[in-house]
């Protein structure tokens, strides 16, 4: 099927050529005439009425969320006409990618084409020590960690649809990868737990959080703190 989107499509295009391969639809001026129309209420919806499509959004992201509704209701007959009202201004799931599940780069924009068609803005990267730290060259050693360009370019595939990729890493346990080594002596507790207390640790825990932020357009970052069971 093909189809001719009319409208400011700007900041849509990439998303655009991106849905057609994964969809399997064809983008040409003598394709059925989608109007695609920017809004300013929190609404969402697609139709297509007497041979002509429709597509109206606020956000980014729901433009592509109204694109599957829209490719959806083609597949049938008839006319159709849908409408949604989102409900959570940030809202996503958490990959984890630290338990010898370090997905590729290509692994990544698969699951962001599917949050993208599903209208979800976010996702979590769960990463305890899969993510290169200069100044540590233990720190993911052998662990398929991911460098600051791997991650850039997975924050860059994510912002063609408007989705907010959100770092998410450890800063007291959960560490017993990245704390087995000799440069850790000075700020490891246990064996999975820093040092409370320690200047050392703390540089430590500013160096991974300038690490794991620097690749992410986001200003949020998820410092986990969690199972500390044996701290002290």
């Amino acid at each position: 099927m093909k189809f001719n989107f009319e409208g400011n499509l700007a900041e849509l295009k990439k998303g655009i050529d991106i849905f057609a391969k994964e969809f399997n639809f064809e983008i040409g001026d003598n394709g059925f005439p989608v109007e695609v129309v920017k809004t300013a209420e929190n609404k969402l919806g697609a139709s297509f009425q007497d041979g002509k499509g429709k597509i109206f959004y606020r956000d980014k992201i729901h433009f592509f969320r109204a694109l599957g509704l829209f490719l959806e209701g083609m597949e049938g007959a008839e006319p159709f006409e849908i409408t949604e009202e989102p409900q959570f201004h940030l809202v996503g799931p958490m990959l984890d990618v630290s338990r010898n599940a370090v997905l590729t780069v290509d692994s990544i924009k698969k699951y962001i084409n599917k949050l993208a068609v599903m209208g979800l803005n976010s996702m979590m990267l769960y990463t305890e020590d899969t993510y290169a730290v200069e100044g540590y060259p233990y720190f993911g050693y052998m662990r398929g960690r991911y460098t600051y360009e791997e991650l850039k370019a997975c924050d860059d595939y994510a912002d063609i649809f408007g989705i907010e990729i959100i770092p998410c890493i450890q800063t007291l346990a959960h560490l017993t990868q990245a704390l087995k080594w000799d440069y850790a002596e000075d700020i490891r507790d246990t064996a999975d737990i820093l040092l409370v207390g320690d200047e050392k640790t703390y540089k430590f825990i500013e160096d991974m959080i300038t690490a794991a932020s620097a690749p992410f357009r986001s200003k949020r970052i998820h410092i986990g703190m969690d199972e500390a069971h044996s701290l002290g």
